[in-house]
């Protein structure tokens, strides 16, 4: 079922339904009809919700309805209209050359040559100029044996001949740097080596591509050639370098003469990570500004933005400018129904934004009704994706539950939590990258053992606040999303909140 909700929402999208187009693909006041209707409207997300609503248990039947209605809305893919679209013009180029490649062919196959090698010497002009390589080539391939073996033109077929050879060097390039870059990624994602590795490697590969790269300004050859040369420094987390490559990149790309789209999304987005890293508060909002354009509202990617906007105002102090980011998007439209995993980021991010508040940093002036309601029981229920994250956004999740207990006065309470977690910290948080989020639970596990008492919880934790210090969070080689705040801050957070006397509780 969830192929037909993708392709019910890609027709949506695209408008077919509300130009009339439709009625002519699925019959109307059809079975068909309501289960295109059902799926539009979110009635109906599994086998089980249409077995309910359509045959009450018979599975043949609704297996039949499903494949046919898949087989429509896969024949009208072709009638999509993308021009309407949030795309750049080069995504919507590619949709547009790819349907006239495939209107080429058939008029070949069915002997209409004059039209359809018309139409490819006219598309030709067209995946040359948005370098679309491998189309070029195909173009290029089918005019050659029209000009040899049909039309036996000897000027224009040396003339395609030798654009096929200067395509084919290209394609060459660029499909290595892809393969590099794949090589690289399929490390990171299945973590088979350690970062010296990829490092070593990474530096390899590009001392192989940059030759190519200095002769030769192909889109997809300098997308994945300075993608692999971003992990190098990526690796060894030297986000001022990496900083400096994306800006080079970002100028190359934008001189393009269309707007290249993903990999200004890419360079962009890798960019403000950096200045996340680096505290820079205002260039990573000129940055995120600047791309915006670059990313559909309300998508995957644009949530993922806010993630890191938001990320930058908690880090650097802009807690306010933080709150109104998260009003902004726990109330955009069907939140609720968004990807899991954003859904619990935001979650965990209300979190700390109600910790500000508690210990009035976010002054209530500002709140919204809504925000001046929080139960810490309701959001530890609703985190179930992140809470098997142990060694990732889990230990957010746990650290925000003591800081907001002892913010409450409750030590009894934060005093339990912090004990049960002692075994966590020895279990999950051994290596290297979780180095600062173990050595600032350790320095929480002290605060109970000093009584709740401001002065005694410093004592105690001096050697262990020096030894969170030697690895900067810049430094760190840990996800950036796991530290919302720098732990030297919350640190400084949560002994305000203790008290000068002495806590003789349990």
């Amino acid at each position: 079922m969830r192929d037909l909700v993708e392709l019910v929402g890609l027709v949506n999208k695209t408008k077919l339904k509300g130009s009339g187009i439709l009625k002519f693909i699925i019959e109307p006041d059809s079975k068909m009809e309501r289960l295109f209707d059902a799926l539009l409207d979110k009635k109906v997300l599994s086998d089980e919700d249409a077995k309910a609503l359509f045959y009450e248990g018979n599975d043949g039947n609704l297996t039949s309805l499903k494949n046919k209605l898949k087989e429509r809305l896969l024949d009208a893919i072709f009638l999509l209209d993308f021009k309407e679209a949030n795309f750049t013009n080069r995504q919507k180029a590619f949709f547009e050359c790819y349907k006239k490649w495939s209107a080429a062919m058939t008029l070949l196959i069915r002997n209409a040559k004059i039209t359809g090698i018309d139409l490819l010497e006219r598309l030709l002009r067209h995946a040359k100029h948005f370098e679309f390589t491998e189309l070029t080539l195909d173009i290029l391939r089918v005019l050659r044996l029209q000009y040899s073996t049909v039309d036996g033109d000897i000027g224009k077929y040396e003339e395609i001949k030798a654009q096929y050879l200067e395509y084919e060097k290209i394609w060459q390039m660029e499909s290595k740097a892809e393969f590099f870059y794949s090589e690289l990624m399929v490390q990171y994602t299945n973590s088979k080596s350690t970062k010296s590795e990829v490092t070593q490697q990474a530096e390899e590969y590009y001392a192989e591509l940059k030759p190519f790269m200095s002769v030769c300004t192909s889109f997809k050859l300098h997308l994945f050639g300075r993608m692999v040369h971003l992990l190098i420094y990526n690796s060894e987390n030297d986000y001022v370098k990496t900083a400096k490559l994306c800006e080079e990149a970002i100028g190359f790309f934008d001189k393009k003469d269309y707007d290249s789209g993903l990999p200004l999304q890419v360079f962009y987005y890798n960019l403000i990570v950096c200045y996340l890293q680096l505290g820079e508060f205002e260039k990573g909002q000129k940055a995120i500004e600047r791309c915006e354009y670059f990313f559909e509202e309300g998508s995957f990617n644009w949530f993922k933005l806010q993630e890191l906007f938001f990320l930058l105002s908690a880090r650097t102090g802009h807690w306010e400018e933080a709150y109104y980011l998260f009003e902004k998007v726990v109330n955009y439209p069907r939140f609720d129904e968004k990807q899991v995993q954003v859904v619990e980021m935001w979650r965990i991010f209300q979190a700390y934004v109600f910790y500000l508040i508690k210990i009035g940093k976010i002054p209530e002036s500002v709140l919204s009704e809504r925000s001046k309601k929080f139960k810490m029981s309701k959001f530890i229920n609703e985190i179930t994706l992140f809470s098997k994250d142990k060694r990732g956004m889990n230990i957010s999740v746990l650290i925000v539950q003591i800081l907001y207990a002892i913010a409450e006065k409750d030590y009894e309470k934060s005093a339990d939590r912090i004990e049960s977690i002692e075994k966590y910290c020895s279990r999950y948080l051994k290596d290297d990258a979780t180095f600062r989020s173990n050595s600032f639970i350790k320095m929480l596990l002290q605060i109970p053992q000093a009584n709740f008492h401001r002065e005694a919880s410093m004592r105690k934790t001096d050697r262990l606040f020096k030894q969170l210090q030697t690895v900067p969070l810049e430094s760190a080689n840990q996800a950036h999303e796991i530290e919302i705040i720098p732990y030297e801050v919350l640190w400084t957070l949560a002994l305000e909140s203790l008290g000068l006397k002495i806590w003789k509780g349990k």
